[in-house]
């Protein structure tokens, strides 16, 4: 990033071609945005203590299932909208226990949608796709994800099985991303979709630390937009939406 009199003026390519302009708007989550397309150099570093300590490490894997046919699952007639699949809060408890002391449970607490019983255009003919957040996942797992991913991946197919009875027969491909997957795919540190914890201190008027809340951020003319700013992540649009008012209300 181009700051120019203590403000942000433009941005500079890896391959060194600059584009000036008035206002700067990142979506990247605050680590990114402030110590790698800002630089430390610019901030104070009280403020970059703030930024390093942001909880970023991520606790969520993402499965994707391509399946021969639709899933059965007991008790419903069609699995349509959001399923969440856990047998009891003490569960939930005990998995994220687990993920955090490096470890992960053999029951895992899943969200689970099947887009293609809305959108058939996403698979062949008569084929679905599962898409599942699977909790909990440490961004370090004891022994590393590359020896551990399969059983990983096998402790969630199991737990789908119990729901689910016969889907691992359906079962075309699949592909498990960890929080060190999403980290390197998409480029968010940690692998943490919300870009950082939702904790007291790093949550609502005080999202992401204070001295960058409301997405105003140190730097005249740079703000932020993304999942790291209040409200958070997902698919609501809300956090861009109140940037770019807060932008045109200032410039």
């Amino acid at each position: 990033m181009i700051v120019a009199e203590r403000r942000a003026t433009g941005v500079e390519l890896e391959s060194g071609e600059t584009a000036s302009a008035a206002v700067i708007v990142s979506n990247a989550d605050p680590k990114t945005s402030f110590l790698g397309l800002l630089g430390a150099r610019h901030l104070d570093i009280q403020f970059t203590h703030r930024i390093n300590r942001l909880r970023t490490a991520g606790m969520v894997a993402k499965l994707h299932l391509a399946l021969d046919g639709p899933p059965l699952f007991t008790g419903l007639d069609s699995p349509g909208g959001r399923l969440l699949i856990t047998p009891s809060m003490q569960s939930i408890e005990d998995a994220f226990d687990q993920a955090k002391y490096g470890d992960f449970a053999e029951e895992l607490p899943m969200e689970v949608v099947i887009p293609t019983l809305n959108d058939d255009s996403l698979a062949p003919a008569g084929q679905h796709v599962l898409s599942a957040q699977v909790q909990y996942a440490p961004y370090q797992v004891n022994g590393g994800w590359e020896s551990r991913r399969g059983e990983f991946e096998q402790n969630a197919l199991a737990t789908l099985e119990r729901y689910a009875p016969g889907i691992s027969g359906q079962l075309i491909g699949s592909e498990l991303l960890t929080p060190q997957d999403l980290e390197r795919k998409f480029r968010v540190t940690g692998g943490h979709w919300h870009h950082a914890e939702f904790a007291i201190d790093t949550w609502w008027m005080n999202r992401p630390t204070y001295g960058a809340s409301q997405y105003r951020t140190p730097v005249p003319g740079f703000y932020l937009c993304g999942a790291g700013a209040h409200p958070g992540g997902g698919i609501m649009g809300a956090a861009g939406a109140n940037a770019a008012r807060t932008i045109l209300e200032e410039n």
